[in-house]
C-alpha cells in the first residue's frame, strides 16, 4: 500500500481546511456589538438619553460571538469626553485598562454563541447649553488582523433648570394661596375635631401602611405595581370626602399625607407639597362642579379616582422624573403608568365608595 500517496493527498487536503479554520477562530465577522445606556430595565427608561446635572449612569457593551468557533479578540472603547468615566469591578476587570476616557479590554475568549460584556459608568456633565449628541467608539480586533468598528450616538439634554425652578415657585405659591384662603374664609373652622381626626387617620393609612405595603411588594408586580398604591389611595380619599363631607377635604387629606410621609420616610416636600395640593385641588372642584356631591353615587366617587390618578401620575412621570431626578421614562412606560393609575382610581373609587356608605351607615 502507498502510503506516501496518502500522506500527500492528507497534507493537501488539512492545507486547504487550515486557513479556514483559523479564519474562523480569529476572525471579527462574526463578532455583534451593542451598547445599552443608560444600563436599567431595558424599554422602562427612554435609551440613548441622557440628563445633564443627573447621577451616575451605567452603560453596558456586549460583545457577541455569533459564529460557531471560539474568537479571541481585543477591544478598544472611547467614550466622549464629556461623559467622565468610571469602571465598576466586573469579571473581566483583569483585562481592561483605562487611559482617561479610553478603555482597552485584551484578550477575550468569546465561544461560539456566548458573549462577553464590559461595564461603565458615566457622569454626564452638570450643565449644557444645548440638547448635544455625544458617540461612543468602539474598535474589536481579532488574532488575525481583522477588526471591525461600531459607533453608538447617544443625546445629553440640558438640565431643565428653568422648571426646576419653576416647580418649587409654583409649589410654594400653590401653598400660600392655600393658607391665604383658609385665613380669609376661615375654612378650618368649618371642620370639627371627628372631621380633622377623620382625615389624619385615613392620611395615616395612605402615608405610612399602604405605603410601606407598596414598597414592600411594589416589585412583585413588575410594571403593575402601582395599582398597590392607586387602588387603596383612591379608596381612602373616597371615604375621607364622603365622611368628612367639607370643601378642601381632598387637599386636607393629601396635605397631611404629605406631612406623614417627611416624618416618617424622610421625603423632602419643598418641590411636591404644592403640587399635591393641585391633584386634591382637583378632586375639590370637581366635587364643587357636581353641585357637592361628597361621592354620593358610585359615578362620581370613580370620577374623582380617575382624576387624582391621572394628575398625581402625570405629574410624577413627565414633571417631577426629569426636573427632580434627570430621568427620563420611555413614554410607553409613562403613559402606562398612568393608563394604570387611572384604571387603580376607578377601581379605588367604588371600592371607597362600598366602604363610605357601610362607614357612613355605622355612624348614623
Amino acid at each position: 500500500m502507498n502510503y506516501r500517496s496518502l500522506f500527500f493527498v492528507f497534507a493537501i487536503i488539512l492545507a486547504l481546511l487550515l486557513p479556514s479554520v483559523v479564519y474562523a477562530a480569529g476572525s471579527v465577522d462574526d463578532i455583534g456589538i451593542t451598547v445599552t445606556i443608560p444600563d436599567r430595565k431595558e424599554g422602562v427608561f427612554a435609551p440613548d438619553k441622557l440628563v445633564a446635572s443627573g447621577s451616575e449612569e451605567g452603560a453596558r457593551i456586549t460583545f457577541e460571538n455569533r459564529g460557531v468557533e471560539t474568537a479571541t479578540i481585543s477591544a478598544t472603547i472611547v467614550v466622549p469626553d464629556l461623559l467622565p468615566l468610571s469602571v465598576p469591578t466586573q469579571e473581566l476587570s483583569g483585562q481592561i485598562t483605562q487611559d482617561g476616557n479610553t478603555l482597552t479590554v485584551s484578550p477575550m475568549a468569546i465561544t461560539g454563541g456566548e458573549s462577553a460584556i464590559v461595564r461603565i459608568r458615566v457622569k454626564p456633565p452638570e450643565s449644557i447649553p444645548m440638547k448635544t449628541a455625544e458617540t461612543f467608539r468602539i474598535t474589536a480586533t481579532a488574532a488575525d488582523g481583522s477588526r471591525t468598528e461600531y459607533t453608538h450616538k447617544i443625546t445629553i439634554i440640558p438640565p431643565p433648570s428653568w422648571i426646576t425652578y419653576g416647580t418649587i415657585i409654583i409649589s410654594l405659591l400653590l401653598v400660600a394661596i392655600v393658607i391665604l384662603a383658609v385665613r380669609r374664609f376661615g375654612i378650618l373652622e368649618m371642620y370639627t375635631t371627628i372631621d380633622l381626626v377623620t382625615i389624619a387617620l385615613l392620611a395615616a393609612l395612605a402615608g405610612v401602611v399602604f405605603r410601606w405595603f407598596w414598597q414592600t411588594f411594589n416589585d412583585l408586580l413588575g410594571p403593575f405595581g402601582g395599582l398597590l398604591f392607586t387602588i387603596p389611595v383612591s379608596a381612602l380619599m373616597v371615604i375621607a370626602l364622603h365622611l368628612v363631607r367639607k370643601p378642601g377635604t381632598a387637599m386636607l387629606l393629601f396635605l397631611v399625607d404629605q406631612l406623614v410621609c417627611m416624618v416618617i420616610w424622610g421625603s423632602n416636600i419643598t418641590v411636591w407639597l404644592g403640587w399635591y395640593l393641585l391633584e386634591g385641588a382637583v378632586v375639590d372642584a370637581e366635587v364643587a362642579l357636581l353641585k357637592g356631591n361628597y361621592a354620593d353615587t358610585r359615578i362620581a366617587s370613580m370620577i374623582y379616582g380617575m382624576s387624582r390618578g391621572f394628575i398625581s401620575y402625570w405629574l410624577f412621570y413627565f414633571l417631577f422624573a426629569p426636573t427632580a431626578w434627570k430621568i427620563c421614562y420611555a413614554p410607553w412606560y409613562s403613559w402606562l403608568q398612568v393608563g394604570l393609575a387611572v384604571l387603580g382610581g376607578l377601581i379605588g373609587g367604588s371600592i371607597g365608595y362600598d366602604a363610605a356608605r357601610k362607614m357612613r351607615s355605622a355612624m348614623m
